[in-house]
């Protein structure tokens, strides 16, 4: 009993050690040519440290890890809340239209409006709005008074919404000139590049309080993997959960859309990774699935600045690469019931 019980403890400081070890991985490494010395030294500000070298570090690569840990993390926790509360293992935080309502504010926004006014809003909010209106719209198509709100509706609203948009974004990268099309396109495949520390507030902010919001109603949570009727006469109000849960989860796929880009697979893929290591007990789920989250997109973000250095390779080219067995592999756990 003692060895199960010290299991999810050991787990979770191992997942944190690996954070803590691809962060300093992430903020080392780099196609600037840095004696480990010098990096040391820049990264402790110590008295001897060169200003150029600080200033790469602190202002360069350390909020730009700090944002893709945070993204990662939240991705995570949305993918965990989805598949709970739709009880479907192949759901991930992008099926309520988010990331199509995002691409394509964003890319009217890169097309049409002006470079001075946008970068004046800045594309990240811009963005949010876009993730924010797709939510909003499939909430009003999966909702009824009488009913609630439906889940299945709510799977079938997200994939018709998720075509409206996305059929948008292709006409308005058709219609652009290429400098255009190449700059909505960088953003569309996700990138963290330019992050700088005001940008981190939204993410730093929201996620520690869905995360702590989540772990206090985890047994619910639990409760709603036995199926409505069951979680309803345990007394889970099923419909407010539900809504406020789908509400925080579109916050964060929101904020992280608008603080990365297009970032794929991680909400998806994640969630069974954790549940794999520690079970689907979301006390402990959770927890692992923030760690977890935030590692893959850290090292992930590490191998797009280095694979083809000094060019840079989009998040979800070698997202999408490394995705694809883990995905195969919940593909044939699904349809074996396993």
């Amino acid at each position: 009993m003692t060895a199960r019980r010290g299991k999810p403890v050991l787990l979770l400081v191992l997942a944190g050690l690996a954070l803590l070890l691809a962060g300093l991985a992430g903020v080392y490494w780099g196609t600037a040519e840095l004696s480990w010395g010098a990096r040391l030294e820049a990264l402790l500000r110590l008295p001897g440290a060169e200003r150029h070298l600080m200033l790469i570090i602190w202002e360069w690569r350390l909020p730009r890890v700090l944002m893709v840990a945070l993204v990662g993390a939240a991705l995570a926790l949305s993918g965990v809340l989805m598949q709970a509360l739709l009880r479907n293992p192949l759901a991930d935080p992008y099926l309520l239209g988010l990331s199509s309502g995002a691409s394509a504010v964003a890319t009217a926004a890169i097309v049409w409006l002006p470079a001075a006014f946008v970068a004046s809003i800045g594309l990240p909010l811009l963005a949010f709005a876009g993730a924010m209106l797709a939510f909003l719209v499939t909430l009003g198509l999966a909702f009824s008074p009488a009913r609630g709100l439906d889940r299945l509706v709510l799977i079938l609203a997200g994939i018709a919404v998720s075509l409206f948009f996305q059929s948008v974004s292709a006409f308005f990268l058709h219609i652009a000139d290429p400098h255009a099309t190449r700059a909505a396109l960088q953003w569309l495949m996700g990138s963290a590049a330019g992050t700088v520390w005001r940008d981190l507030l939204p993410l730093a902010v929201a996620l520690p309080l869905v995360a702590l919001v989540s772990l206090r109603f985890s047994p619910m949570l639990d409760a709603v993997l036995l199926g409505d009727e069951r979680a309803a006469a345990l007394g889970v109000p099923v419909s407010w959960l539900r809504s406020g849960f789908f509400t925080a989860a579109a916050l964060l796929t929101g904020l992280s859309v608008a603080g990365a880009g297009i970032v794929g697979f991680v909400g998806l893929i994640v969630p069974h990774m954790a549940r794999l290591l520690i079970g689907a007990t979301h006390r402990r789920l959770i927890p692992l699935a923030l760690l977890l989250g935030a590692i893959v997109l850290v090292l992930v973000d590490l191998l797009c600045r280095i694979v083809l250095a000094p060019q840079e390779l989009p998040l979800g080219v070698l997202l999408a690469l490394f995705a694809a067995p883990p995905f195969i592999l919940i593909l044939r756990r699904v349809r074996h019931g396993i």
